[in-house]
């Protein structure tokens, strides 16, 4: 109950700005999610196409492995953006707000980062060399990422690197079946 001579408006007020700036963080945490997200599965991605590269690289050859990871990454970056608008429009009624756009730019940030990560290592190094360190900048990404997820909740540290070391095994399981395919 409220005293007397208390301002009710300046109450609501501080309760809608409390619940606009719940609302922004809420935005924000869902930004980050989708951008994070984005570079997960663009990494997954690339390394299972690094992992199917042949061993022997020239890279004077007309298909050069930066230029195959490149164009996967475009790909498949195109692809989920085709699939994001989609289906924003269907769930939305033809809409294409501001905050799907928002995600969607997250999400688009998250996947070219994640590109220029594995075709640099290839394109200043070269060759084999420059695959394996793109393969292991990934996968360090991917482990960093588990990391993190591990300590938020939180475990402790020993906890966080076993987590760590299950969901490398686990992305190695998930390149040796994309691999499977080109055997």
């Amino acid at each position: 109950m409220m005293e007397p001579g208390t301002d009710t408006s300046q109450s609501r007020l501080e309760v809608h700005q409390a619940g606009d700036a719940s609302h922004v963080r809420e935005h924000a945490h869902e930004r980050v999610r989708e951008g994070v997200t984005m570079a997960l599965y663009i990494s997954l991605s690339l390394l299972a196409v690094l992992v199917a590269l042949p061993s022997s690289l020239d890279p004077g050859t007309a298909a050069s492995p930066a230029l195959t990871i490149f164009l996967t990454s475009v790909g498949l970056i195109l692809a989920h953006t085709l699939a994001f608008r989609l289906s924003t429009r269907l769930v939305d009624h033809g809409r294409l707000s501001r905050a799907n756009l928002e995600l969607l730019g997250a999400q688009l940030a998250g996947g070219l980062a994640v590109t220029a990560v594995a075709v640099i290592p290839v394109l200043l190094i070269g060759g084999p060399s420059g695959v394996r360190v793109a393969e292991l900048l990934l996968l360090a990404f991917i482990a960093v990422v588990g990391y993190a997820a591990a300590r938020s909740v939180p475990l402790s540290r020993p906890r966080a690197l076993i987590y760590v070391a299950i969901t490398v095994v686990f992305t190695l399981g998930v390149l040796w079946v994309k691999n499977l395919v080109h055997h």
